[in-house]
């Protein structure tokens, strides 16, 4: 047995004898001071230790934070970023011209296997920009285009030989992005260059090969890559898999999900009697935060198995509507069909509560390419005819910057 001693004041009328340290804690010693006697409260100890090594410890880290490359609000960046979502758009303030706003565009191209630099390692897309007014009294547009030469976009980054061949143009949480629908990369642009964000694999996220990014779009802070909504199939038409039928959603600190998309995709066809092995190929999809609906312009529609060579003639003229669920689906004529002529990308006019769209149509025949622009309402009334990009590259991309 142990034994322990302690004495205050008179050692004979203050001697205690512990048999353990439970017994010393329910039973403290007493010290007598004069008349007065005291009784020693372990508890109280350990609370004011606890308290003070608090005090401490925040006192440290406050210090650290201030000091320290390693602070505590960069550990917690990602949140931060999130919690501070930049919604400005577009980028930049629209000036008035004779009373018309006036606003900022550019368009991004995709140059397919031309998008290798000659004796680099290098790949290359342009970006071309210009100016569009909207004069909402006469429901008239004008758009012009700057007459410098196009700024090169130049990326070492390729998949099996192949890379920059963009697709897409969107602004999300305050930044200008663009979307490689070879390598799966998101880059972002910043003062005429290139920077790689986030690597989007295609499918379900599980395979190597990178996803065929061709539409972007923002929906509650988040940031929707599609890719064209057709199963992949040989050139002859032959089911292969259902990968570009998948959709990727990016938070603003990067994190991607994987969307299963097909039978959303499924329903906008058959709204327009379009079943497999017919097919559909979206090259443009916009979300309205405003109207809480999708709109999508397909780039073909065809009714027959897709064929490499016939699909160069399959050019579609429908905007499709739907509401967030797919359940609700309404289909608009737009004009008349240029069958070599297809949607790539579209944009809302700011402060039109998104009913007047600009929209990018493509041309490849043959080998030879184009791009046009036009400008309608939802409800399919032309407000700008059909008109040539000043140019013979294929600009599959379209924003307002």
């Amino acid at each position: 047995m142990r034994q322990g001693l302690l004495s205050g004041g008179d050692n004979t009328n203050n001697r205690i004898m512990y048999r353990d340290w439970r017994t010393a804690l329910s039973s403290p010693p007493t010290y007598r001071i004069g008349n007065r006697s005291f009784r020693f409260n372990y508890y109280a100890v350990f609370l004011i230790l606890a308290i003070l090594s608090l005090i401490f410890m925040f006192m440290y880290v406050k210090h650290d934070s201030s000091s320290s490359s390693d602070s505590w609000s960069q550990r917690l960046r990602p949140v931060l970023i999130e919690d501070s979502y930049n919604a400005t758009y577009p980028l930049s303030t629209p000036i008035l011209i004779r009373g018309s706003p006036t606003y900022r565009i550019a368009i991004v191209a995709d140059l397919d296997t031309n998008s290798k630099v000659k004796d680099k390692d290098e790949w290359r897309s342009y970006m071309k920009n210009g100016f569009l007014s909207y004069n909402s009294q006469k429901k008239s547009v004008v758009i012009t285009w700057e007459e410098t030469e196009p700024s090169e976009l130049v990326s070492s980054y390729s998949l099996k030989g192949r890379g920059m061949e963009l697709s897409e143009l969107v602004t999300f949480n305050g930044k200008l992005f663009t979307v490689d629908d070879r390598t799966g990369l998101i880059y972002e642009i910043v003062k005429g260059k290139v920077i790689p964000w986030v690597i989007l694999p295609d499918g379900d996220g599980s395979i190597a090969k990178g996803f065929k990014a061709e539409w972007a779009t923002v929906k509650d802070r988040l940031l929707y890559v599609g890719s064209m909504g057709k199963e992949w199939t040989s050139s002859q038409g032959d089911f292969e898999n259902e990968n570009p039928m998948w959709v990727k959603t990016v938070s603003a600190n990067g994190e991607v999900k994987h969307l299963d998309w097909s039978v959303y995709y499924k329903l906008m066809r058959e709204h327009i009697g379009i079943t497999w092995p017919g097919y559909m190929i979206h090259e443009s999809g916009m979300f309205s935060n405003k109207n809480r609906k999708w709109y999508f312009l397909p780039r073909r529609c065809s009714r027959e198995k897709y064929n490499e060579t016939r699909d160069e003639h399959m050019g579609c003229n429908v905007l499709i509507c739907a509401d967030e669920h797919f359940t609700d689906i309404k289909i608009t004529k737009i004009d008349k069909i240029k069958p070599t002529h297809g949607y790539s990308s579209f944009k809302f006019i700011p402060g039109t509560d998104d009913q007047i769209i600009v929209a990018l149509k493509t041309e490849e025949v043959n080998g030879k390419t184009a791009t046009f622009i036009s400008v309608f309402d939802v409800n399919g009334g032309i407000i700008l005819e059909e008109e040539k990009v000043p140019t013979d590259l294929k600009y599959e991309g379209f924003e307002f910057i």
